[in-house]
């Protein structure tokens, strides 16, 4: 078992509770799509059977009718009856994948809490990062005018760091003075409950 499994149980039960809705849509999709294919082959019967009886050929028309009393009989029934099991199936999964979620919040929220953290400390590295690495580009854009200028060479040719990002750094500072919030709700970062 890893690490991560054995910090994170009521997430991982929620995984697999959450797989098992999916797997439920999509029983519940091929049942729709079999029952409709069903619905059209009776309706495909039926359209047998009127032309048959517009060429005037019983015969036929009476063999297409056993056929769609066949389709219409067990195969439809079998149909409807695996599409609403399939509905069921949906329901009850969406049910307790719900209950559970509501029934563990505050421990789902807690095995979050880590990677919440984590999250603030990367924005607010990311911040601090963007400054200093402007202040690197300053630092050596300012050095290698000192070297032009000790060599008696144009310093007009040197690119200017882009106002643009100059902006963003600015405003990454200005935001960096704001604490960053987690993205857990607030009574939980307060330690409340």
């Amino acid at each position: 078992m890893t690490a991560r499994a054995k910090a994170r149980p009521l997430s991982d039960r929620l995984a697999e509770l959450s797989d098992a809705v999916t797997a439920a849509k999509q029983r519940a999709r091929d049942a729709e799509l079999e029952h409709g294919q069903v619905v059209a082959k009776i309706t495909a019967a039926r359209d047998a059977i009127v032309e048959a009886h517009a060429v005037g050929d019983a015969a036929t028309a009476a063999r297409l009718s056993k056929d769609r009393a066949r389709l219409e009989g067990a195969t439809l029934r079998g149909a409807e009856e695996r599409l609403e099991g399939a509905r069921v199936a949906l329901s009850r999964a969406e049910v307790e994948v719900s209950t559970f979620a509501a029934s563990n919040l505050q421990g789902l929220l807690a095995e979050r809490q880590p990677d919440a953290q984590a999250a603030v400390e990367a924005v607010e590295a990311a911040v601090e990062a963007l400054g200093q690495a402007q202040a690197g580009w300053n630092a050596a854009e300012a050095d290698t005018a000192a070297l032009l200028r000790l060599a008696g060479a144009d310093t007009g040719s040197l690119p200017k760091f882009p106002e643009r990002l100059a902006t963003l750094v600015r405003d990454a500072r200005r935001a960096g003075q704001v604490g960053v919030p987690a993205p857990l709700p607030i009574a939980l970062q307060q330690g409340g409950s």
